[in-house]
């Protein structure tokens, strides 16, 4: 493990809300057609992939007939009602659009799947010639590599595993170990926005990382069998403050060394955690070809 020197604070954190499956449940009641629109994450244990894909539940009134929906680049779909109206925006969705199999009050929701960049999804709610109109936006996530390496979690995964790390397209302090558990199965995290500088002079920069499904499933000390996931220390205790803990926390430095401190969690709870003071039997680690630990 590297030996830290000091720790800078450089920007204040962002945090980001999201809605959940419960929301859109009261479509109420009107003379119009109206249609209202809520996009929420698939759920971590499902096949779907949050990079790519949404779930968009569309919540319409008694006075819905038809419904439709368009799902377009975000910049097409804008240029197109800046240039033409939103009247003729909604007839476009109506002739080009998919329609869904809805009359009067409902709750639908549609799997959105393998979208890339910038897009707009946008629903259309008629009743005969009255028409009413909303979106909801999202930006599916492109990854380019940075380096290849090796992802080891000592006592917790048998064996190095060799992945790429790569950083997001759309946001430079979005990074990812692509497969680190498993194909399909990756680990991502943010930058703080803060940096150090280790006794060599090397910057490093502590990251979050939310929950990630490893794909493995182990066995309990109950026989029950659980499916295993991650997240840093400090989501696991509900206490940011340990995310700029020298104990808990969990860095990338200037190249591209990654330490991680991570939870280990099953339907039981954590089985295993990283820290400074464990001896870094269980601090996970990804290293760059070519790089020391």
């Amino acid at each position: 493990m590297k030996n830290l020197k000091y720790f800078l604070m450089a920007l204040p954190l962002a945090f980001l809300w999201s809605c959940s499956a419960e929301d859109g449940t009261e479509p109420g009641t009107a003379s119009n057609p109206v249609v209202t629109m809520y996009s929420y994450a698939p759920e971590a244990t499902s096949d779907m992939n949050a990079d790519n894909d949404l779930i968009v539940r569309f919540a319409t009134n008694n006075a819905v007939t038809e419904l439709y929906y368009l799902i377009e680049a975000a910049d097409a779909a804008n240029d197109y009602i800046d240039k033409n109206g939103s009247d003729a925006y909604m007839q476009k969705v109506v002739e080009e659009g998919i329609k869904l199999d809805v009359t009067g009050a409902a709750n639908i929701d549609e799997n959105i799947l393998d979208q890339h960049g910038a897009i707009i999804i946008t629903g259309v709610a008629c009743n005969g010639s009255n028409r009413s109109m909303a979106q909801v936006s999202f930006t599916g996530l492109d990854w380019n590599k940075i380096c290849s390496g090796q992802f080891s979690a000592n006592n917790i995964i048998n064996g190095a595993k060799i992945c790429d790390l790569e950083v997001c397209t759309t946001d430079k302090n979005l990074y990812r170990i692509k497969d680190a558990f498993k194909d399909g199965y990756s680990l991502k995290f943010s930058k703080m926005g803060l940096k150090g500088t280790d006794d060599t002079g090397m910057a490093f920069y502590p990251v979050r990382i939310p929950e990630a499904q490893t794909g493995i499933e182990v066995n309990l000390n109950d026989g029950s069998k659980s499916p295993l996931w991650v997240k840093d220390v400090a989501y696991w205790q509900q206490n940011a403050g340990l995310a700029t803990s020298q104990n808990y926390w969990s860095l990338i430095w200037e190249d591209n060394l990654c330490e991680f401190n991570l939870a280990w969690m099953t339907n039981k709870g954590c089985i295993a955690f990283g820290s400074a003071s464990d001896g870094e039997g269980n601090t996970s680690y990804f290293i760059p070809d070519g790089v020391d630990l």
